[in-house]
């Protein structure tokens, strides 16, 4: 019987020591949204900083959106610059605890008519972990909540402009992109006259990226709901609401 309780009790203790212990880990970075345009330099660094007390090994890659915002959006992961229109360097390093290291991302794009959309994936990672440094053998698990952010990358083409128009019917009202490239949709809402943006009886749409031939549709009370829409055409420009 002692026997069996001692079994008992070491299984238990085994059990507490293998909890998950959490640890504190994070990357920052300095901008998740790049444009190219055609009058660019062509060239942009996006500055990521080791804010945690491990090294991390930081891997990058890139992937190319294809028919964003379309249900046949999907990704294709893309290793040759040439290929891809975009040279990314470097992709891999060793970030130190508390360094900065910056990641060159070059269009390599020319004559586009329309938009090519990336995803830059930059995502960091750890060593194997003890729980107790000085202990002979592991006798614990080890989280690490590790951040990875995914940049997006628009390369837009010579004398890029998109299109919006609303159309409205009886009953909804249909937003268009018939333009060459794609505008940031902060905000889109179809309200009662007597209504404000923010009203519970306003039909509203969330922020989204309309991309080139996407259409949105929004649902109208009444033909006479006034329809809002706010827009913004690049990471530093002021947002410009227009009423339809």
């Amino acid at each position: 019987m002692m026997a069996r309780k001692l079994a008992c009790l070491s299984a238990l203790i085994a059990m507490a020591v293998m909890q998950p212990v959490p640890a504190h880990a994070h990357l920052s970075i300095n901008k998740l949204w790049v444009e190219f345009d055609s009058g660019g330099s062509g060239r942009s660094d996006v500055v990521i900083r080791n804010d945690s007390e491990d090294r991390y090994y930081v891997t990058v890659s890139v992937a190319e959106v294809i028919e964003p915002g379309m249900e046949t959006e999907h990704r294709v992961s893309l290793a040759d610059p040439e290929e891809a229109g975009l040279l990314v360097t470097p992709n891999r390093m060793v970030l130190d605890p508390g360094a900065l290291r910056s990641v060159r991302l070059v269009s390599l794009n020319n004559d586009l008519t329309k938009d090519r959309i990336y995803r830059v994936l930059i995502a960091p990672q750890v060593g194997e972990i003890k729980v107790d440094p000085d202990a002979d053998v592991e006798t614990g698990i080890a989280i690490k909540m590790l951040a990875a952010y995914e940049v997006l990358v628009v390369a837009r083409p010579r004398g890029s402009s998109p299109d919006i128009k609303v159309v409205r019917e009886q009953d909804k009202v249909t937003i268009s992109n018939l333009g060459n490239t794609n505008i940031l949709m902060t905000d889109a809402s179809a309200c009662p006259p007597d209504a404000q943006p923010d009203d519970e009886a306003c039909a509203r749409l969330p922020a989204s990226r309309l991309y080139a031939g996407v259409n949105l549709t929004m649902p109208l009370s009444s033909a006479q709901d006034k329809v809002r829409v706010t827009t913004r055409s690049g990471p530093g420009a002021d947002p410009v609401t227009t009423e339809y």
